[in-house]
């Protein structure tokens, strides 16, 4: 196995607290009737689900959907044979990690700070003292909680970003979506939003919903 097996302890409560936004903040946004709000609701989720994978974040080994919404999980790197692990642990890809709640290490829990540190990035330094030192080479598990309080933890521009590509969404199914700007004087004329284009990615996704989830992806599987 290349990388640790990841599982998730406690999952997020909800389909909502999955979600990047709520109906209601993006009804008001695009001005669409509460009546629509189950159909809000399932654009969020697929574009929620859409962004996740987006930023590569790391799946549960059970086939758990990954999320942005805050989970308990937990990673465990299995004992190596003759190869040295080096100072840093790069955890399973989740965003944020809120906190380490233990790390265990042949068996022996690890003090925060004396024997660890989290550099942030989901990068845990090993320490002696204040000196860096290389993992064993034998069975660890880290346990610790990842992802935002959703709806309400999300990033500002995120959710604005976010709220855009539901709009086109929303709309695209009574129109073309894909409509830019259209001008109709004596000649009609269209701009057109395409994948691939400057306004949507290859993915799908807007180029601004992109953007915006540039901070949050997995370089390291880019």
């Amino acid at each position: 196995m290349s990388g640790p097996l990841f599982e998730v302890v406690t999952p997020t409560a909800s389909a909502a607290a999955r979600r990047l936004t709520t109906a209601a903040i993006a009804r008001e946004m695009i001005g669409s009737p509460s009546g629509d709000d189950t159909k809000l609701e399932s654009i969020i989720d697929r574009i929620s689900a859409k962004a996740a994978r987006h930023c590569k974040l790391a799946p549960d080994v059970a086939g758990a959907l990954p999320t942005f919404g805050s989970e308990t999980v937990r990673a465990t790197w299995y004992a190596l044979a003759g190869s040295s692990r080096g100072s840093h642990l790069l955890l399973p890809w989740r965003v944020p990690v809120t906190s380490i709640t233990s790390i265990v290490e042949d068996g022996v829990t690890l003090t925060p700070s004396t024997d660890y540190r989290h550099m942030g990035g989901g990068v845990v330094e090993r320490l002696s003292g204040d000196t860096p030192i290389c993992w064993s080479t034998g069975k660890i598990i880290a346990l610790y909680v990842a992802g935002w309080a959703l709806p309400s933890g999300v990033p500002p521009e995120l959710e604005a970003a976010v709220i855009e590509q539901i709009k086109m969404t929303y709309f695209g199914a009574d129109r073309d979506g894909a409509i830019r700007s259209e001008t109709v004087p004596d000649v009609y004329q269209a701009q057109y939003n395409t994948p691939g284009g400057d306004g949507i990615s290859d993915s799908g996704l807007l180029v601004a919903v992109e953007s915006a989830l540039e901070d949050y992806k997995n370089k390291a599987r880019a």
